[in-house]
């Protein structure tokens, strides 16, 4: 999976391993979960790690680093003539421009997408924006514009969508597609996906799935300013522009769920932090892509270096991930690697595997729970067991789905299980689940829901007795609860 770059020992890159021990040990001690690591220093992949379930032939969801990608593909359109940062954003539009369009709205240009400058007080989040089964873009341009664009930073999922619709628009092709031959095939990804809209057009604020080396290529390729094994693959001069201070530490700070909130104060003073064009950027000369629960890209140009992270971080955590980089893996580029600390880092990590499971038999073969009402529209509950794998199936207002779940080993399947109220609005058609079933208890049955491809695992906790059952599910990570009401039902 690593084939791109070499693999090196952590000291023969110039990496400390207790540095990264050490960085290790604090993300435990403060609960903050990855599920991968990747560290790149001077042409070589000096640290590569997988938390179980994960792996390195799995593609992740990226969440906001998504973004990035999309400015990715705009300074590809700009090179090519397709359009100009000066461009407006009604011009590419015009037939659904409402006719009451304000004067704000029609200033926005490109470059305003791409600062998040463009007016609007209030920005949407992803979460918000999956519910919408309208066109994306005719609601972003009926939402109203209070400032004049170019000045106030809101960070806004829906902003980042617009840059991607005005590629599909300018260039005929979805950013996927139009990725695919400029980036993506040059650069050797694999398995990577992008969620798309009700109209086909790619999410531009979240939705790509990428392996973490895919990540990890990314990073690299902006730390050569555009360049792949000696081939020019962005435009000369994009990543100095990209990653240009637009927008000042003042104007930035940290999403809350529903806005953009600024960070000011000693806490400004103390991590400076400004945006370029979809890009975060750091007072050392660094900058990153970021996606909710722990997806980051950090460049460190000044350490020749790129770290990668895929994660399951708690919601309000996510922020803390950044510091811990630049406070405890950054001096690690400065330490005094050893052969040693390489072993003994090695030794730490070789221990993790998967939570073994008890064989479990289960009675519940051929039994059906009508549900009482509920707040998920779950109509029934029903199980089957086929050999060694408990087959739990929900019937709710998407259709009927089922759950593979192991009874002495892990069983890893395809679901469709509604999953969006609990995994930050995400609902796929069909998703990769490593599932298992054991019982607790005489009459308390858990399952345990990995939903390998992103950052949520999900326990189910189900409670028999008397002819009923209560029905109890939560997430380990989300933007909004983490745990569904309780629902009961009746064996039919």
């Amino acid at each position: 999976m690593t084939s791109a770059f070499p693999s090196a020992a952590p000291s023969e890159a110039g990496l400390d391993a207790q540095g990264v021990r050490g960085f290790l040990e604090r993300l435990t001690a403060d609960g903050i979960s990855l599920d991968s690591l990747l560290v790149y220093r001077s042409g070589k992949l000096a640290f590569e790690h997988y938390w179980w379930p994960y792996r390195a032939d799995r593609p992740h969801t990226t969440h906001s680093a998504t973004k990035s990608f999309v400015g990715t593909a705009i300074g590809l359109a700009l090179d090519e003539g397709l359009l100009r940062l000066d461009d407006h954003l009604v011009s590419f539009f015009p037939e659904l421009v409402p006719s009451d369009a304000s004067e704000h709205l029609r200033a926005i240009t490109v470059e305003d997408l791409l600062t998040m400058r463009t007016g609007h007080r209030v920005g949407l989040s992803g979460k918000t924006w999956r519910l919408l089964k309208t066109s994306w873009v005719r609601e972003y341009l009926r939402t109203p514009v209070d400032l004049p664009p170019g000045k106030a930073f809101t960070y806004s999922s829906a902003t980042s969508h617009m840059l991607s619709a005005i590629v599909q628009r300018t260039s005929g092709h979805s950013v996927f597609d139009y990725l695919r031959p400029r980036l993506f095939e040059p650069l050797g990804f694999a398995g990577h996906s992008w969620d798309t809209d009700p109209e086909g057009i790619c999410s531009g604020g979240n939705g790509l799935s990428l392996r973490s080396i895919d990540f990890l290529k990314w990073g690299v390729l902006h730390l050569h300013d555009g360049l792949w094994q000696g081939e020019r693959i962005l435009p000369a001069g994009w990543v100095r522009e990209a990653t240009a201070w637009h927008v000042q530490n003042a104007d930035a700070g940290t999403w809350n769920g529903t806005e953009f909130v600024p960070v000011s104060g000693a806490e400004a003073d103390e991590r400076p932090e400004g945006y370029g064009y979809q890009l975060w950027l750091d007072a050392d000369g660094g900058y990153r892509a970021s996606g909710m629960f722990g997806q980051d890209v950090f460049v460190l140009p000044q350490h020749d270096a790129v770290v990668v992270t895929t994660g399951s971080i708690t919601h309000g955590k996510h922020r803390l991930l950044s510091g811990l980089v630049h406070d405890l893996l950054v001096p690690a580029f400065d330490g005094e690697p050893s052969t040693v600390a390489d072993s003994s880092l090695a030794a730490d990590l070789s221990d993790v595997a998967a939570p073994a499971l008890s064989p479990t038999s289960v009675a519940l073969d051929g039994q059906r729970y009508e549900c009482e009402s509920n707040e998920d529209g779950l109509s029934e509950i029903s199980f089957t067991v086929d050999e060694d794998v408990l087959v739990v199936t929900l019937d709710d207002a998407r259709g009927r789905h089922s759950v593979r779940c192991g009874l002495s080993t892990w069983v890893e399947s395809d679901t469709g299980i509604s999953t969006w109220q609990l995994h930050h609005s995400y609902q796929a058609e069909s998703t990769r689940v490593l599932a298992a079933a054991q019982w607790r208890a005489p009459r308390e049955l858990v399952l345990e829901w990995y939903f390998v491809e992103s950052p949520f695992h999900d326990t189910v906790t189900i409670e028999f007795g008397d002819g009923q059952l209560r029905w109890h599910r939560r997430t380990n990570v989300n933007s909004g609860p983490t745990e569904r009401p309780v629902v009961t039902a009746t064996l039919g």
